[in-house]
């Protein structure tokens, strides 16, 4: 039993902890519901916005008094504030200059070119970047992203020079277009050393995805061998990444890597399929403790489906009975009724409903997910 603090409000995180006998103390980035705090040692309600010059001088105060032992990040916005609080009350875990650089696609690509990692060319923009030498650079189609988002906020691929002149600002990075579908690898770290891979294949971005990935063993290998120099490369030592890669006519290409636990529903497809918690196995990871041994194979196949409707206001939903005749369906959640205003998808979690199915052939499982993509629809009002 350990003091915990957990960064970031991701139930199934703080749950496992407590299941597992810690005194755990929770950062919510703002209020939390009273019911939430009942069963934890303590809590700090303070915006993460708040901490982007550092750390506030009342939150160290609260978390000195919580005496903690460890400090684990739940989110992406919150990896680069664990990792203040465990430099300044000397823990162990992943350090700041390692998340500085993980936070930063920039600083993270021109680190991944040091150990030799395929990766997309790439430029910073400067008010000294005319659109025509981007062009020249990078080609076209380009893309354009903030350098410190998650989940594909504020991506666009950009198709002509005018887009380009528009949207193509300062401090943006650009990219070369990748021609290739996308995946992604999970993997928990034990002293340096992989003990799970999972590959998540991108069935439709923002959309559709599935556990584990159907490829050749040798493209698996190829991904995860350079997935794993990533890891090496960087330094993390415990815990888990989420690293995204495309896969082109050349081999697989290095997109980016986060030192925390993937969103998109993605955790519970594992639970699904491999039969293990990984949130219990992410909280042994990064309290000290050696977990048993993991499961090399997936037992199912599971999936994720999102919806986003587009802008506007929901006029009716239709094939929710559907989902009930189901088997494989495990998890659903519908966030809008008639009359609710949903505004513009920025990312993956702007989704509105999410269906999670397993089911023990990926052949079975795609079919049953055809038949949910063709009657579960929503419609907005014209």
């Amino acid at each position: 039993m350990a003091n915990v603090l957990i960064i970031g409000k991701r139930g199934r995180c703080y749950r496992a902890a407590l299941r597992m006998k810690h005194n755990v103390f929770l950062w919510s980035d703002g209020a939390l519901h009273e019911s939430r705090k009942e069963k934890l040692a303590g809590w700090v309600e303070t915006p993460f916005k708040s901490c982007d010059k550092g750390l506030l001088i009342s939150d160290l105060e609260s978390i000195r008094e919580f005496n903690i032992e460890f400090v684990i990040a739940a989110t992406e916005s919150s990896v680069n504030i664990a990792a203040m609080i465990r430099e300044e009350f000397k823990l162990t875990g992943t350090p700041l200059n390692i998340t500085n650089i993980l936070h930063n696609k920039n600083e993270m690509k021109l680190e991944a070119l040091k150990y030799d990692i395929p990766i997309t060319k790439f430029h910073l923009i400067t008010d000294k970047d005319a659109p025509e030498a981007l062009v020249e650079k990078l080609g076209l189609p380009l893309v354009v992203k903030p350098v410190a988002e998650s989940g594909a906020r504020g991506v666009k691929v950009l198709n002509s020079l005018d887009e380009i002149k528009a949207h193509a600002k300062p401090g943006l990075l650009a990219e070369a277009f990748v021609e290739g579908s996308e995946v992604s690898v999970e993997t928990f770290i034990h002293n340096g050393l992989p003990i799970f891979h999972n590959i998540t294949e991108y069935l439709h971005q923002w959309k559709k995805s599935i556990v584990p990935a159907a490829f050749e063993q040798d493209l698996e290998q190829v991904i995860i061998q350079i997935n794993d120099r990533v890891i090496s490369g960087f330094g993390v030592r415990n815990g888990m990444t989420h690293a995204e890669f495309y896969l082109t006519k050349s081999g697989p290409v290095f997109g980016e890597m986060a030192v925390r636990p993937p969103g998109g529903y993605y955790m519970e497809l594992i639970e699904y399929a491999y039969g293990f918690n990984p949130w219990k196995t992410y909280v042994e990871l990064e309290t000290g403790t050696t977990p048993k041994p993991l499961p090399i194979k997936a037992k199912k196949f599971a999936c994720v489906f999102m919806i986003h409707p587009g802008a506007g206001i929901v006029d009716q939903i239709s094939g929710l009975e559907t989902l009930k005749e189901l088997k494989e369906v495990e998890q659903f959640k519908c966030k809008v009724e008639a009359g609710t205003e949903v505004g513009e998808r920025d990312s993956t979690s702007s989704e509105v409903v999410h269906v999670l199915m397993s089911a023990d052939s990926r052949e079975v499982l795609l079919e049953k997910l055809k038949i949910v993509e063709d009657n579960l629809v929503i419609k907005l009002q014209q």
